[in-house]
């Protein structure tokens, strides 16, 4: 994320592990694409480790897990929001925050594939006014490789996307000493939104929604700011005790409007776990972007494997965001057929989803 990405390291602690408050329900697994009734799975070894999994971890979102194509595991747990007494679901939609970042990529090689953009221009082609922008290509933006970073927090006020950006650039440096060295900087991601923008003509909302919304039909999914279009938005919460991994919803996360305005290409939009599945199955393995364009895009471009939004194992693909009190984390296979997508509405240092997220990937690819 653009302003609330945190890099931190928690040293060992004990913590007391609590059992989530109230019933969890699930269902058996079904198809991706069909409409199989639901009903409580008996006996599956494999629902059974993940419950455990979920119980162990004090979880408060929402679940979603297939294998081999089909719906292994679909649960919710904890408020959406606790003042009114609205629980999450299979519906609700938590912000993705950094994960947008592989979405804004697909966006762009797809532009790559009409031939309307390069990976190999220059960044001085669309703004010329940024330092070093005649040594940094699109590639290396992708890549996190380009040694541009933002000073500060962006503006305070909210701006419409073209103004936010010109903001920004007076507040980019710009380290060669960086150049082709991996350094996570969310910067990077704004200005390719901005440049798909300049590219399309469209906004970065309006490409996100003929990219993704209209074609995947997409019920569940938002922007974080406009209106909400009747999807059910979770309210992000956070504890005042970092380190703490109580869930007693006490600390609501208020997001500020120019907030929402700031994360463009990198952290601005809603989904549900269902949602995010279909457009990462897209890109990954859809008919989004050509084989080519995939093999190109998702490499471990740097020794942290991230390239192209995305960080590339062998064979599957891993993706995860944090901040305005949400936390969600995406593993899915080259194909598309084993993925999980967790997503939070409770963001917690001492509850972090992410080692969960992998051991249930193990789990799903279990034959």
């Amino acid at each position: 994320m653009k302003k609330f990405y945190w890099k931190f390291a928690i040293a060992a602690f004990c913590l007391a592990l609590v059992l989530i408050v109230g019933s969890l329900h699930h269902t058996a697994a079904q198809p991706v694409s069909g409409k199989a009734t639901e009903k409580v799975a008996v006996g599956n070894t494999d629902v059974d480790k993940i419950d455990s999994l979920v119980k162990k971890n004090n979880f408060c979102g929402s679940i979603y897990v297939v294998k081999n194509g089909h719906v292994l595991y679909e649960k919710s747990a904890g408020y959406a929001d606790f003042g009114r007494r609205v629980k999450n679901s299979k519906t609700t939609s938590y912000e993705i925050d950094s994960i947008q970042k592989n979405l804004t990529a697909g966006i762009l090689m797809n532009l790559v594939q009409q031939g309307k953009v390069n990976l190999t221009d220059h960044l001085s082609k669309y703004f010329p006014n940024v330092k070093g922008a005649d040594q940094i290509t699109l590639r290396q933006m992708l890549d996190m490789e380009s040694g541009l970073t933002l000073k500060g927090n962006g503006p305070t006020k909210v701006l419409a996307d073209p103004q936010l950006v010109d903001a920004d650039i007076a507040n980019i440096n710009f380290d060669h000493l960086m150049l082709n060295k991996w350094q996570y900087s969310p910067i990077n991601f704004v200005l390719l939104a901005r440049i798909i923008e300049k590219v399309t003509g469209e906004t970065y909302k309006e490409a996100f929604t003929q990219t993704y919304i209209v074609p995947l039909n997409l019920k569940e999914t938002t922007f974080a700011y406009g209106s909400d279009n009747d999807v059910n938005k979770a309210q992000g919460y956070t504890n005042k005790i970092p380190v703490s991994a109580n869930l007693n919803y006490h600390n609501p996360f208020i997001t500020t409007p120019f907030q929402t305005r700031d994360e463009l290409g990198t952290g601005q939009v809603f989904m549900s776990p269902r949602d995010l599945f279909k457009v990462e199955n897209y890109i990954v393995s859809g008919n989004l972007l050509t084989k080519q364009s995939r093999q190109t895009l998702f490499i471990p471009a740097s020794i942290s494997t991230y390239g192209g939004g995305f960080y590339n194992n062998h064979q599957s693909h891993s993706a995860n965001g944090w901040g305005y009190g949400f936390q969600s984390v995406v593993h899915i296979s080259d194909d598309g057929q084993t993925a999980v997508v967790i997503m939070s509405n409770y963001q917690r240092l001492a509850a972090d989803i992410k080692p969960m997220a992998s051991q249930i990937y193990t789990i799903a690819q279990q034959k």
